[in-house]
């Protein structure tokens, strides 16, 4: 270090990276030195002139810091503006540079200049050691002011009094040079001092040796202390270093704010792996916030290594976010939603559980991108979850590599009884933007709000067999389009009031249209319960048969399907290719056992994919009432040909039953498609966490036949949020298990067990019967509406794919390619895994896709496969005054050399 850099008091910093504790990352760094407009060439980091400070990249785990300090106070400044973009030459790293010393620049004799007057040295935080440095400087345009580029690296000379030469492009314009350096104080420092008006290109720090360093692993950097709770008020710190010998650390702290002395270090052995204690009881004297503190390892002869720790202190009675699916100082390469989907909300007697979702909007929940002066308001999405159990945030558009960002919860965000949450502030970095090329998707939409749609709640669309849009609305209403598939417009609007009038005002969700019905014998299929999405009857789901030119005719199929108090009911309807009908029915708990959030146990029927069998309705007396039994003696002893129990309560379980379990344990499946390939896909939503599982019973019966008969499962409380998975269904095996538990179908592990319920030991595995899933969606993206896209458009690149919405977590459309796309002969039925998916991409992340992010809580879709054109739901879950509902049209961006249109096909939805 070659210029004294004294400590800046002043400077206010906005935010503060909190850098994942890890092995040092030493990779060649390489920065361009250009204006803010220019793109950033591909593995290279861009400065712009911002003073000293974080910046999201590889080194230490998560950040870089540089930037710019002034000679003459050694404090960060910013040369913002005086970074230039010449014409000339093509090669970026030469046409960009930063003014060094544009105070030498005179206005008097070359007129005024636009950017920072002042002189200014570079620094990088590195780890100390030998660095070979290359740094080059000049400019491609011949200029009148004076110009004499000198650059010192660690008070290494590099380059010495040079001049441009030549005309404009001529390489005599530049010159290059490459040193061997040495860091001693953890600052690499490039100055201009000897030069006049030195203009840097681009510098690359390549580590030759680096000396001996300390490094540590904490279990966690974002500490929870509750002031009236059960705590643990420690954590273990590994302690390490690069030589892996025995060494004393000494660790310190340095508190931000006011806030001193809350932890303290208990050393716990010395050695190449040492272990510290890290005590934060003195939390308790604290105020209710949040505090933030920098933990240094240091050793003589070792380079110190720093961390930042957060402590958030709550209270039980008031809600609180226990963490997110982020972590505090994480660096994630890509993200599609950050989500706070752990969270604590008091149980209020007569109060609904979980999180108010009216009260998450745009201005409760926010996300920053943080540089050095500033926090930028990023554009996206805001939702909850029906449960209450998630507040995320899904960005409008994907985010910027190698940036910093900011997500926070206000006290804006409250419980059903009116209780603030505590906020909550999650730091992250995103990492460089690697693409994939191999899986871009070549597809382009334009969006298009259909008028006369806006501020509706649609729940399902479909093409009828008459070649028009149909709509259900959540209150049972269908509106009926004209559609004209050269513009994608909608017209002719037709109001189809039946159900209302017949049942009065439901919830309605799915709508399909029998396999025998035509343009001129319309017959569709409804589902739906009771209107409302709190306190629900818990035998509320029915089924009605809609039938005449306007569908004006009515008769109930079925009542009594099981539902939740809230949002899980009987959902989605769709004719398989062997003519059932077949129902998404959605699960009446979380996790399987009653639990304060949902406040009911599962029912016989409950969350599973169910089969009708439309032929053995003939001789039935209708509606037919699936009402079941919770006494599992009567289920136990099911009688195999009658169809209902001992005590006259419905009996799925008899082979002349018309209504049987298909699938079981598929927790919450809005939507469902058969695929050409012969599978049914079912994306399903995950447990928000908080839930009870059940404990199993041996000697219970189960959806195949058999009776459950150990091994031993105990039950769980405070189940975490579980992932929200595609479930492929095979026809020609036997009935699974999807995950979900029911103590009445003697089902008890929640999906892989110990893998995805720590509350287990470790000896608790996959329920005999469990079926894994095509896809992984992850946590809290609520999949739901899907289809599979049958259009030749974009040269087939969608072709045979599934299109899923997600509704929460991505606010955007997901495309998922099935191993398979048609029927493939198999000899082992239970080796189908040819047909799950290898292939995904997301609507907000691919750099193919195009109009497919972006949506308020997309629900449903259509594909109109005359010209791939697309109709989305987008329902706004929360009534965000920023967001609407309505339906948009996804009209196709016709390109050179696409494939023609298919005039000729069949319209339909499934």
């Amino acid at each position: 270090m070659q210029i004294a850099h004294p400590v800046n008091k002043n400077v206010a910093i906005l935010n503060r990276v909190f850098t994942l504790a890890s092995v040092p990352d030493a990779a060649s760094i390489k920065i361009n030195f250009q204006d803010g407009s220019t793109q950033v060439p591909s593995g290279w980091f861009a400065d712009i002139g911002e003073p000293f400070s974080s910046h999201a990249g590889s080194y230490q785990g998560a950040e870089l810091m540089y930037g710019w300090k002034s000679k003459e106070t050694g404090k960060p400044m910013s040369l913002e503006g005086n970074g230039r973009a010449r014409p000339e030459p093509e090669d970026v790293l030469l046409s960009t540079f930063i003014h060094m010393q544009a105070n030498d620049i005179s206005s008097l004799r070359y007129g005024r200049f636009n950017g920072v007057k002042a002189e200014g040295y570079w620094e990088l935080k590195v780890l100390n050691g030998v660095y070979k440095v290359m740094v080059a400087v000049g400019d491609g345009a011949v200029n009148k002011a004076d110009e004499v580029d000198c650059i010192n690296i660690e008070g290494v000379r590099a380059i010495s009094d040079f001049t441009p030469m030549g005309k404009l492009r001529s390489p005599g314009r530049f010159k290059s040079s490459e040193v061997t350096v040495n860091v001693n104080d953890g600052y690499l420092t490039v100055d201009a001092g000897g030069g006049i008006n030195t203009k840097i290109c681009y510098i690359q720090i390549e580590p030759v040796n680096l000396l001996p360093y300390v490094y540590m692993v904490p279990e966690k950097q974002s500490l929870l202390f509750k002031k009236n709770g059960v705590n643990s008020s420690s954590f273990s710190i590994g302690m390490h270093n690069s030589e892996n010998i025995k060494t004393k650390y000494t660790l310190t702290a340095v508190y931000t704010g006011s806030a001193k002395n809350w932890m303290s270090f208990t050393p716990a052995g010395v050695g190449g792996d040492s272990v510290y204690t890290l005590d934060y009881s003195e939390a308790k004297k604290l105020d209710e916030g949040i505090y933030y503190a920098d933990i240094t390892a240091s050793s003589p002869g070792f380079t110190a290594f720093t961390v930042n720790v957060q402590l958030r202190i709550v209270n039980d009675g008031k809600p609180y976010i226990i963490s997110s699916n982020l972590i505090n100082g994480s660096c994630a390469a890509s993200i599609i939603n950050i989500a706070a989907n752990n969270i604590f909300v008091p149980a209020v007697p007569g109060m609904k559980g979980g999180t108010n979702n009216t009260t998450i909007t745009g201005k409760t929940v926010r996300l920053f991108k943080v540089t050095y002066n500033r926090e930028e308001n990023v554009p996206g999405v805001v939702q909850g979850t029906g449960g209450g159990d998630a507040i995320s945030f899904s960005p409008a558009r994907p985010l910027e590599a190698n940036s910093n960002y900011k997500f926070i919860v206000t006290g804006g965000v409250k419980s059903y009884s009116g209780a603030s949450f505590f906020p909550y502030e999650c730091s992250f970095s995103t990492g460089g933007a690697a693409i994939d090329s191999g899986n871009i998707i070549n597809a382009s939409f334009t969006k298009i709000a259909m008028p006369g749609t806006q501020n509706k709640k649609y729940t399902s669309l479909l093409f009828g067999p008459d070649a028009k849009l149909y709509a259900l609305k959540i209150n049972g209403e269908i509106e009926r389009f004209n559609v004209d598939h050269t513009s994608g417009m909608l017209s002719g609007l037709k109001i189809i009031n039946t159900l209302i009038k017949k049942r009065g005002e439901s919830t309605a969700i799915g709508l399909t249209f029998d396999k025998a019905s035509t343009a001129q014998n319309l017959v569709a299929w409804v589902s739906y319960s009771s209107s409302g999405l709190s306190e629900a009857p818990m035998f509320d789901g029915k089924i009605s048969r809609l039938s005449g030119p306007e569908l004006e005719n009515e008769e109930q199929v079925i009542i009594n399907l099981p539902r939740s108090t809230r949002d899980h009911m009987v959902n989605s309807l769709v004719f398989g290719p062997d003519g059932a009908l077949y129902i998404s029915q959605g699960s009446n708990s979380s996790a399987g056992n009653f639990d304060k959030g949902w406040q009911r146990e599962e029912t016989l029927l409950a969350g599973a994919i169910l089969r009708l069998d439309v032929a053995k309705l003939t001789n039935i007396k209708l509606p037919l009432d699936v009402k079941t039994t919770s006494k599992q003696r009567l289920i136990n002893t099911a009688p195999a040909t009658i169809l209902t129990m001992a005590d006259g309560s419905y009996n799925p379980y008899s082979v002349n039953s018309p209504l049987t379990i298909y699938a079981s344990g598929i927790r919450n499946g809005y939507d469902m498609v058969w695929h050409s390939n012969g599978q049914l896909y079912v994306p399903a939503n995950g447990s928000g966490g908080g839930g009870n599982s059940p404990a199993s019973v041996n000697g219970t019966r189960r959806p195949d036949g058999t009776f459950y008969n150990g091994p031993t499962v105990v039950s769980t409380q405070n189940v975490p949020v579980q992932r929200d998975w595609l479930f492929r269904i095979n026809p020609a095996r036997n009935v699974g298990y999807y995950g979900h538990p029911n103590p009445l179908r003697g089902e008890y592990v929640i999906n892989r067990g110990y893998t995805d319920n720590p509350m287990y030991s470790q000896s608790v595995k996959t329920d005999i019967n469990y079926r894994k899933p095509a896809f992984d969606f992850g946590f809290n993206k609520s999949p739901n509406g899907v289809i599979e896209y049958k259009s030749n458009t974009f040269n087939g690149a969608l072709k045979g794919k599934l299109l899923v919405c997600r509704f929460s977590g991505g606010g955007d459309i997901m495309v998922l390619e099935p191993g398979a796309l048609s029927k493939v002969p198999l000899h082992d039925l239970n080796k189908d895994q040819i047909y799950d998916i290898v292939k995904s991409a997301g609507g907000s992340g691919n750099y193919g896709l195009h109009g497919m992010a972006g949506f308020a809580n997309p629900l449903d879709l259509v594909e109109d496969i005359t010209n791939g054109n697309i109709y989305l739901s987008e329902f706004n879950w929360n009534d965000n005054p920023n967001l609407i509902s309505q339906i948009t049209l996804l009209k196709v961006v016709q390109k050179s050399g696409d494939s023609p249109k298919n005039t000729s096909a069949t319209i339909s939805k499934r």
